[in-house]
């Protein structure tokens, strides 16, 4: 079986509830998704996003988060 993408990866994260998004003030969210290895602290500051997972670059958790709360944009 081929492996997820992290696009995939993270469409079945947000559509299975695992993430958990604790705040969201303008430029900035903090959130919390489950992965499939453990919990993982998601942020955006700065202009920046942030894991705290062993992926490196826009990893699954980070892509989920930013489909939830689109920081900087007007609602």
């Amino acid at each position: 079986m081929p492996r997820e993408n992290a696009g995939t990866k993270a469409r079945r994260l947000l559509i299975a509830g695992r993430v958990m998004v604790l705040e969201a003030r303008g430029r900035w969210v903090r959130a919390y998704v489950r992965g499939d290895s453990g919990v993982y602290e998601v942020m955006h500051q700065d202009g920046a996003w942030s894991c705290d997972c062993a992926c490196l670059g826009r990893c699954s958790h980070v892509q989920s988060v930013m489909w939830c709360t689109a920081p900087g944009r007007p609602r």
